[in-house]
């Protein structure tokens, strides 16, 4: 049996004042797939992520996750905004990684994981030390408990924010260019964690100019241009034999 849709995008547009940036996007992610989003600049692949989690609002449509309409709740045809304590529950279970870290400059390496689980999920301070220590462990970073971020490479910074992710026990991880901000030679070791995530079975949706990693790594691969999605498939479909031909103009220049 195919895995049940994890993440259901469905005719969702939309609006920056009277520009459209996404254009009834339909879309579904399965339970374990990693799908990666790719694109040029300007094509909605950021913004089509941050509605996953309601960062960015939607005016038409509809995003569910696990089931779960995000953002809103439905009453006869007509939808109505949760509220902010309702939206930060279901975010609690959709982790963000973003390009350029967010962490706590004030906090060491491990605080900065166990914040989110200690004062959200309520979890014991002693069990998210427990579960922080093993998720830097894992991430190559249990020497660095007590460092502070500017203490870390840019490369660490983004494993360490990686973990903090994990730390949640998300059902489902957005990855928003998580390697963009990177040196190059520090790009390989971000990739490697993400790598590993994805034998694991976690839902992953990347947004990414890495195609190499979009390759070996995704499931499908989804190319987006104008705020529309132009085709989906498999990697070997659609970065060696894509169909159509804005998606050919674009791999010819980065590929």
């Amino acid at each position: 049996m195919m895995p049940q849709p994890m993440v259901v995008f469905d005719r969702v547009s939309k609006y920056y004042g009277a520009t459209q940036v996404l254009k009834e996007i339909s879309l579904e992610v399965r339970s374990g797939e990693v799908l990666s989003l790719i694109g040029p600049s300007g094509s909605g692949k950021s913004t089509l992520l941050r509605c996953v989690n309601h960062l960015e609002r939607i005016q038409s449509g509809s995003i569910t996750v696990d089931g779960e309409l995000i953002g809103y709740r439905r009453s006869g045809d007509h939808a109505y905004e949760l509220p902010e304590r309702l939206i930060a529950k279901q975010r609690a279970r959709i982790a963000m990684v973003f390009q350029n870290f967010n962490l706590f400059g004030h906090m060491t390496v491990l605080q900065n994981v166990i914040e989110a689980p200690v004062h959200v999920l309520k979890v014991s301070r002693k069990d998210a030390e427990e579960r922080a220590a093993s998720l830097l462990a894992r991430v190559g970073l249990g020497d660095k408990l007590h460092s502070y971020p500017r203490m870390l490479s840019g490369g660490q910074q983004q494993r360490v924010a990686i973990a903090r992710a994990l730390a949640m026990k998300p059902k489902l991880i957005l990855f928003d260019e998580p390697t963009s901000a990177l040196d190059p030679e520090l790009v390989g070791e971000v990739l490697d964690v993400m790598r590993d995530l994805a034998t694991t079975g976690m839902t992953m949706i990347v947004v990414t100019h890495e195609m190499g990693f979009a390759r070996e790594v995704c499931h499908r691969i989804a190319f987006m241009d104008q705020g529309r999605i132009i085709e989906s498939g498999p990697p070997e479909q659609v970065l060696d034999n894509p169909q159509a031909g804005r998606t050919q103009t674009f791999l010819s220049k980065v590929c």
